[in-house]
């Protein structure tokens, strides 16, 4: 019994799909991102050149090649998850078509030559018909097969196929040739004999849409029941080593994201097949995977979903990666931005008393100019009152012109005060620096 639960774990092509899905993606997108990288250059992140200090000097901490470093290592794993998204979309496609075309041609209906739904008492596919005048209309145009109409299709197959009513073709002269031909055609003609004995028989039809042609080896089974026992007990060992190979690995990585896909994805999977192990009738579920992937029997339906099992949980353990950061990445970043902030503090702290080291200077600037002013204002008022007392028109001319020139010469200085002050507020304001620059830019631009 367990040598047959080992053989029903598939053969090494599924130990080759799973290794091949743990390793292939990385090195594949490693080699697709090189390739594209040399024919465009221009693309590849460039790492920024580090201060290079003395041997016996400590190394300088530089935060601005810090943040670009940091630009640089996010580019990258861009770059990166980019590739191994492609690379892990086309070889999940790749896979899920080789595994199409395994199955092409090897159940009892392609067999036979009839299709999977074409039988008109399968229990598998369809249950007591609401509109039986439709089954029989469709039976008459031969778009379904009564059990009359199996038993008229394999006499037409016996008669067609038989070894004895078959010669050898005209290549086929040696005697070697022949008998291996003839053991073809044996073989062949025996296999359609099982398919039809097997498909005309409503207990193992319903077996053998489930479980497969292993139903052949259980020998012992007669009812239904028995046949879905034993096919619960070849079906466990697949799921045992999923289960187990699932906690191991959340053992093994248990920071990983794509646990919860992973579970979901075999819950799942689980559902959908207990579904239509355990249906009498056709179900949804194999209604649209029949449409998907015509031509197929349940228990091939049933393979498919295995197999998009394993790809699925490979998938979501790469795509996890690049989804979801990695915390020491987060950890990084957060330390970086950790070392960052002291020095941001002390940049606000720098125009701060930027700011007021500005304003301290047109303190001084107008200390420093306020007795002019003042004392060309006291000077003008005394001269005034001179005038008045003392009135002589050429001299009352030549004051006024000279009165003139102060009041032109404090005007000067007040304005150009007054554009200092602006200038030293506009510099000192960090929403007004900008446009202080600009202005600048602009006056040397038309002079």
């Amino acid at each position: 019994m367990a040598s047959a639960y080992i053989a029903h774990l598939g053969d090494l092509s599924a130990l080759f799909s799973f290794v091949g899905w743990w390793f292939l993606p990385g090195y594949v997108s490693s080699a697709v991102l090189a390739i594209f990288y040399r024919i465009f250059p221009s693309r590849r992140p460039t790492l920024p050149e580090s201060h290079r200090t003395a041997a016996d000097e400590k190394p300088i901490y530089n935060p601005i090649h810090e943040l670009q470093k940091t630009e640089y290592d996010r580019r990258a794993r861009h770059h990166h998850s980019i590739a191994h998204g492609l690379v892990i979309g086309l070889y999940l496609g790749y896979t899920l078509i080789v595994d199409y075309q395994k199955q092409t041609g090897q159940n009892h209906y392609s067999v036979l030559g009839i299709q999977s739904n074409s039988l008109a008492f399968n229990a598998t596919t369809q249950s007591v018909p609401e509109d039986l005048n439709t089954v029989r209309l469709q039976i008459i145009r031969g778009d379904l097969l009564d059990e009359s109409g199996l038993k008229s299709h394999w006499r037409r197959v016996a008669r067609s196929f038989h070894p004895d009513k078959l010669s050898p073709p005209a290549g086929v002269r040696s005697e070697d040739e022949i008998a291996a031909w003839k053991a073809k055609v044996e073989s062949q003609f025996i296999r359609m004999r099982e398919a039809y004995e097997t498909l005309n028989d409503n207990t193992k039809r319903w077996a053998y849409d489930r479980f497969g042609p292993t139903i052949l080896q259980w020998k012992n089974c007669i009812t239904l029941r028995e046949y879905l026992i034993e096919g619960i007990k070849n079906t466990c060992p697949f799921y045992g080593f999923s289960f187990s190979s699932l906690l191991l690995i959340g053992t093994l990585r248990k920071t990983d994201a794509g646990t919860f896909w992973r579970w979901t994805i075999m819950m799942l999977v689980v559902g959908f097949e207990a579904i239509i192990l355990t249906s009498t009738s056709l179900t949804r579920i194999s209604y649209y995977m029949s449409l998907i992937f015509p031509n197929r029997a349940p228990f091939e339906h049933i393979e498919l979903l295995r197999q998009f099992f394993i790809a699925g949980s490979c998938v979501a353990t790469q795509i996890s990666g690049i989804i979801y950061s990695v915390p020491e990445e987060k950890n990084r970043s957060r330390s970086l931005e950790q070392s960052i902030e002291p020095m941001l503090g002390l940049v606000d702290q720098v125009q701060e008393y930027s700011a007021l080291a500005n304003v301290e200077l047109v303190k001084l600037l107008f200390n420093d100019l306020h007795p002019i002013i003042r004392n060309s204002a006291a000077k003008n008022k005394s001269n005034d009152k001179e005038a008045e007392d003392t009135f002589n028109p050429e001299a009352d001319a030549l004051s006024q012109s000279q009165a003139a020139e102060v009041q032109k010469l404090i005007a000067d200085v007040k304005s150009k005060m007054l554009d200092t002050f602006c200038d030293l507020k506009f510099q000192s304001d960090p929403n007004g620096q900008a446009a202080w620059i600009q202005a600048i830019r602009s006056e040397d631009a038309t002079e």
